[in-house]
């Protein structure tokens, strides 16, 4: 099974873990967080990155998802991507809960991640007014 890191700006990586274990419990095996502090050196955040990566990697690699494209976790993430090692930026919950659907099952697909998280990502206010200009009035 696929290890996996979640790494963000402050705590925005324990929150997405808090969401997930009111859906799959409390332990949720090979996850872990590293989250960058105001305190923090890049090199600090990055010794951190290492010793989570290689807790939750048990030999069928670990998949990283970054919470932004450019910032410090991302960017120390780049530093160590490999063909076992794979960085996803831009998480959301649905693209975790895509990962832990079938991370046991098949093979970790991430172009279906990125999918997923992307068709997540809606104007819903936008889709509801839409859906009530297509409905029939009930005035004719």
């Amino acid at each position: 099974m696929v290890g996996l890191v979640l790494i963000s700006h402050g705590k925005m990586a324990e929150g997405i873990v808090d969401s997930l274990s009111m859906l799959f419990g409390s332990r949720i095996p090979q996850l872990e967080i590293c989250s960058l502090r105001e305190n923090h050196s890049p090199q600090e955040f990055h010794d951190q990155l290492l010793q989570k990566v290689a807790e939750v990697d048990r030999g069928d690699g670990v998949l990283i998802f970054a919470d932004m494209l450019g910032g410090t976790p991302c960017n120390q993430a780049l530093t160590i991507v490999s063909e076992k090692i794979r960085l996803i930026v831009g998480m959301n919950l649905p693209m975790i809960l895509e990962l832990l659907g079938m991370r046991e099952s098949t093979d970790v697909d991430a172009v279906t991640i990125v999918e997923n998280g992307r068709q997540a990502i809606q104007d819903a206010g936008a889709l509801l007014l839409a859906g009530s200009e297509s409905s029939p009035d009930d005035d004719d």
